[in-house]
């Protein structure tokens, strides 16, 4: 039996329809999967960070300005004398952690007793300096164990400092890196070991991204991380190690994302034809 052209050129009419349909989709989906030129990585970055400026009296052989006369309690008293230390020339930071280069001498007058930093046990310590916390900095606190003498003290320190006496700063760094091709990428060093040019890659190191120097925080951009840039559609197994080579890894990358766009076209084309027969 005929059918009446009209519902011919309707069914024509929907199935080139669902042609350019089919089309955008795909391309729609390559270019959803397209590999970004761009991603973050974020190092862990230590830096010496001191609040407050080098004393004078470290830097300046002036010891009478560390000196308070006629019994001022809240310092440490040089043995009989009238002579008290400021607790600032006893036991800061700076002066346990650079003992060695600074304190070869006492700010106490000759033949009294001494102040000398690597003496002085922790309890003393404590008591005689800057907000009585001894050499502890950055919100760390004193831990005072026993009898341990000035240079062996540690702090308990707060969350993104650590060291000794909380000197060191831990600073989350986001940088941005550019994909390059992996042959250029020989003179680079690990971006794991430096904070200079250097090269990091993806999960399974199928692509290769440059990060310039940096030692300060960038913004992401909503660039994602350069660990997680490989293709979802790519197998485990793909890697430059075991298998195929970076260039063919490159290849079964793209010819992954085109089967997986092809089948969900497939997936399309069988649901628009059983409707079709439903309908009918």
């Amino acid at each position: 039996m005929n059918r009446p052209i009209t519902m011919i050129i309707v069914e024509m009419t929907s199935i080139r329809g669902c042609i350019v349909f089919s089309l955008l989709l795909y391309v729609t989906c390559l270019k959803r999967t397209e590999i970004p030129s761009k991603c973050v990585i974020i190092q862990d970055k230590e830096s010496i960070d001191v609040g407050f400026d080098i004393p004078s009296f470290l830097t300046n052989a002036d010891k009478a300005q560390c000196q308070v006369h006629k019994g001022d309690k809240g310092n440490l008293r040089c043995g009989q004398t009238d002579v008290y230390i400021k607790p600032e020339c006893v036991c800061s930071f700076y002066n346990v952690y650079e003992a060695t280069l600074y304190h070869g001498y006492s700010s106490c007058p000759p033949g009294s007793a001494t102040d000398l930093v690597t003496k002085l046990k922790c309890p003393v310590c404590e008591k005689y300096s800057l907000n009585n916390n001894g050499p502890c900095i950055n919100g760390g606190r004193l831990n005072c164990s026993g009898e341990e003498v000035a240079p062996e003290i540690t702090c308990q320190c707060p969350p993104n400092y650590e060291g000794k006496f909380c000197e060191k700063r831990i600073e989350n760094v986001t940088r941005i890196c550019e994909r390059i091709s992996k042959n250029s990428t020989n003179w680079l060093p690990d971006c794991a070991s430096t904070g200079r040019d250097c090269i990091t890659y993806s999960r399974n190191k199928i692509y290769a991204y440059k990060c310039h120097e940096t030692y300060v925080s960038q913004d992401r951009e909503g660039l994602p991380l350069c660990i997680d840039t490989e293709d979802l559609t790519t197998r485990p197994s793909m890697s430059t190690t075991s298998g195929p080579s970076a260039k063919d890894a490159s290849h079964l990358i793209s010819d992954s994302k085109s089967v997986h766009c092809l089948f969900n076209l497939k997936c399309y084309w069988i649901f628009y034809f059983y409707l079709k027969f439903i309908g009918s």
